[in-house]
């Protein structure tokens, strides 16, 4: 039986959904293959969060349809990316005892998260994520495998994501609509950090920002684990909304406008160059300088990035970051983006696509952008899920309790296959 493994990225500007068949070389190495993709503009969506039931629910069907016509088959689960401004995050700790006879195992693992995990919440809100930062095994801090190893004392520092209900369940109820499961909630940094982050950039210390129409969301990496992340209000539809002010033109113009002639860099741009736009009021095009509204952009975008540097500052690991800043999303490709980030920041600063050396074949030329690194992420997030058992394993344990109290428990009757078996 052939293994599939889908992936739906709901942003506020597009609906991505891909589908692909895992591959196994016989010496346990996995791969996948890209079956299909579809795609579908967002509606009822607003920084991240569905807004219009209805619209949303039709937009992400449209995505699926068209990405189950490209791959000849059914959709019948998924990965969902989920991100936005109710997203909180907070660390935690747990602590488990161990049998020294056995060593540590999966179960001693399972009960430190669940100790961790279990932390006072306001009412609407919700786990999303329990993700270990790093174990202590008998005060020997910074273990990053503990299974196997001989102790009386385990402890966990983990980091929790958490989300609103009614956002989570809204989301989550816009793809049950169409008859497909829901795997996994995936935070989108994280889903974007497997496909554009480089094994030593994740060890030495590194920022994944992940800049949608919406949002932008940061996610902080150091020893190969997850530190901090942040989820700001603002992305690439802020930098649209300036230069359809400044202009007084309508927003998909402004966005035309932007694709097109947009750059963060106005000095390279010739003072004479002008372009034709059409006005609120005015039947006849007007002509703007070109480099007017690189300006407009280039304001945005400087205020964008201080606000980013002021909250690694607040974050406490601005000085242990040593592989500096990788920018991905649509917003990120404008031109001179990597330059003023390195020139506001004083980091290192580069623009992350998905890499070549990801295990996914058939990905088309347009995938292999930052665009599409949440949308490939999530593939991968999928593939690398066995790495994550622990988490996955101790949330499903969670859904059989009696009275649930996390997003999956409470939908354990929706969810026909929390973790489905792998052949």
């Amino acid at each position: 039986m052939q293994e599939i493994i889908s992936a739906i990225d709901i942003g506020t500007t597009k609906v991505c959904a891909l589908m692909a068949e895992v591959g196994h070389d016989g010496l346990g190495k996995l791969s996948l293959k890209l079956l299909g993709e579809g795609q579908a503009p967002s509606r009822g969506i607003r920084r991240g969060v569905v807004v219009n039931v209805s619209e949303a629910t039709a937009c992400i069907g449209e995505a699926i349809t068209r990405c189950e016509q490209s791959a000849g088959r059914q959709m019948l689960s998924t990965y969902v990316g989920i991100a936005g401004s109710h997203i909180g995050t907070r660390n935690s700790k747990g602590v488990s005892p161990v049998d020294k006879r056995h060593g540590v195992t999966i179960s001693d693992m399972q009960r430190a998260l669940e100790g961790a995990r279990a932390v006072a919440l306001p009412e609407n809100q919700e786990v999303i994520h329990t993700i270990a930062r790093a174990w202590t095994v008998d005060g020997e801090t910074e273990v990053q495998q503990p299974v196997g190893m001989s102790a009386y004392r385990l402890e966990v520092d983990a980091h929790i994501v958490t989300g609103s209900s009614t956002a989570i369940g809204n989301l989550v109820q816009c793809v049950l609509s169409h008859g497909i499961d829901v795997d996994d909630l995936v935070l989108e940094p994280l889903a974007a950090n497997e496909a554009v982050l480089k094994p030593e950039e994740r060890r030495m210390g590194v920022v994944v920002v992940d800049m949608g129409g919406g949002t932008s969301d940061l996610a902080i990496f150091i020893d190969n684990a997850l530190r901090h992340t942040v989820i700001l209000d603002m992305g690439g539809n802020h930098l649209t909304n300036d230069v359809a002010v400044g202009l007084r033109c309508p927003f998909e113009t402004a966005e035309e406008l932007k694709l097109r002639y947009g750059s963060l860099l106005p000095a390279r741009i010739a003072p004479d160059e002008t372009v034709w736009v059409t006005v609120f009021g005015e039947k006849a095009e007007r002509s703007f300088s070109r480099r007017f509204i690189c300006d407009v952009l280039e304001a945005r975008a400087a205020e964008m990035l201080e606000i980013i540097g002021e909250r690694l500052e607040e974050s406490g690991y601005l000085d242990r970051l040593p592989a500096g800043l990788v920018f991905t999303g649509g917003c990120s490709q404008l031109p001179g983006f990597a330059e003023l980030g390195r020139s506001i920041l004083g980091m290192p600063v580069r623009i992350g696509a998905p890499q070549a050396t990801i295990p996914i074949s058939g990905l088309s030329r347009n995938l292999m952008t930052p665009t599409y690194a949440t949308s490939v992420g999530l593939l991968l997030w999928g593939l690398h899920e066995d790495a994550r058992a622990v988490h996955r394993r101790f949330e499903a344990d969670q859904s059989t309790n009696g009275t649930p109290t996390n997003w999956m428990g409470r939908a354990a009757n929706w969810l026909k296959n929390l973790l489905p078996d792998r052949d």
